[in-house]
């Protein structure tokens, strides 16, 4: 039964996300040279839309084939003699669950990472560089990829090894749920401030008109000055942005010195304000929360399984709870990624208007409507996606729509204007 359902699972799974984005290729060759309508009166004056589709339509291509390497990657590591090859070595050889669950999750990591670098490489030396974006030397490159695949690696095989362990003890279930919730605040506090650095040089913003406007900004909300931090992006890209991270006196709201130095004051303001909205809405902790409830079906399937049964063996992997593990999150994983991800999507898009909404009350509207033309003119993102493609995988709204979901809300607020 469980070859079966897996088989079938992944199949419905790529021939679904294979046909969102051949919607979204074909979307794109639509208004290749037709704006839409409703998004002409948004455009600035010069901007170069049929180069903003097809810098839309590279990412599609990219993003195309790192899905279809993903899959070609399950179905050889399952099908083929890989795993079954892998976990019998492992098992045998490894003493303890731990150990075999942190051998396989941890090489589960690095062999994704690898088939899928092609990808990365032509996404950034080929798509980043003929478009104007790509500023990473090469070396830079392979230090941050190793880094990534290093960190992956080590975090992936800690969890696989402790869930290896619990599966097969007493109220391991109920130890597996409380690992995770711990494991996840502790990423959540240290992220901005252990992890980042390793990739960023991160600085004070220096003294200027931003930072005297970025005080009073402060006042009102409470945010302390000292949590906003400049990183170093343009060693990298060209690309402005701007997130929040981190819980408690961790947090932290990072700023590109590419949005920092180049964006008008009142605009760069609005853009932190947007930032300070996700930490004043909870947005952290809410993401957390639906992270946590996602692991936990994670847990809940796995120990199912688990005393069942002949999981393992239907693949004919070793009997190991290392092996199980990695197998169960390769199950799990492409069924919730399936039926979870347009719901974890929408949900991203009503933080981001909310965090719109907010920083609009406290800079003005014509700010944020400036800052995010601004953003979606620099970096060639005004091409709006193919509706289902979007409601699957976009975690933003269309700079379109947060602008005319700004304006609605000005309007509302400010009927005579």
């Amino acid at each position: 039964m469980w070859p079966s359902l897996f088989w079938l699972v992944l199949s419905v799974s790529a021939l679904v996300e294979t046909a969102l984005s051949l919607a979204q290729w074909g979307w794109l060759n639509r208004i290749d040279r037709n704006v839409p309508p409703g998004l002409a009166p948004l455009l600035p004056e010069g901007y170069g839309w049929w180069r903003g589709v097809a810098y839309a339509r590279e990412r599609l291509r990219v993003h195309l084939g790192t899905l279809l390497t993903r899959y070609a990657g399950v179905a050889l590591l399952v099908g083929g003699i890989g795993l079954a090859k892998a976990s019998f070595l492992v098992e045998g050889a490894l003493p303890g669950p731990f150990a075999a669950g942190f051998t396989l999750g941890g090489s589960l990591a690095v062999y994704f990472s690898l088939i899928e670098l092609p990808w990365g490489l032509y996404e950034t030396f080929g798509v980043e560089t003929r478009f104007g974006f790509n500023r990473t030397p090469l070396g830079l490159y392979a230090r941050d990829t190793l880094l990534q695949v290093s960190l992956s690696a080590g975090l992936s095989g800690f969890l696989a090894g402790g869930a290896a362990f619990l599966v097969t003890r007493p109220f391991g279930f109920a130890w597996a749920l409380a690992g995770i919730a711990v494991f996840d605040l502790a990423l959540a506090f240290l992220f901005p401030n252990l992890v980042l650095p390793l990739f960023y040089r991160l600085r004070p913003l220096s003294e200027g008109e931003l930072k005297t406007r970025l005080k009073s900004l402060f006042e009102r909300t409470g945010f302390p000055a000292s949590a906003l931090l400049v990183a170093d992006g343009s060693r990298r890209s060209s690309h402005g942005n701007a997130f929040f991270a981190g819980l408690g006196r961790l947090r932290r709201v990072i700023l590109f010195d590419t949005l920092a130095d180049n964006f008008p004051p009142d605009e760069a303001a609005a853009v932190v304000a947007h930032e300070i909205g996700h930490w004043k809405g909870r947005h952290v902790v809410t993401g957390l929360t639906l992270l946590f409830a996602v692991q936990s079906t994670f847990v809940l399937f796995a120990f199912l399984a688990w005393n069942r049964g002949g999981f393992s063996g239907a693949f004919g992997l070793a009997p190991g709870s290392g092996t199980f593990v990695v197998m169960a999150f390769l199950f799990w994983g492409t069924l919730t990624g399936l039926f979870l991800q347009p719901l974890l999507s929408a949900g991203s898009r009503r933080r981001e208007f909310e965090a719109d909404r907010f920083a609009a009350r406290l800079e003005g509207s014509a700010a944020m409507i400036g800052a995010l033309s601004r953003l979606a003119t620099d970096n060639l993102a005004w091409t709006p996606s193919e509706p289902w493609f979007s409601a699957w995988y976009a975690s933003h709204p269309s700079v379109a729509d947060r602008v005319l979901a700004l304006r609605k809300e000005e309007a509302a607020t400010f009927p005579g204007k």
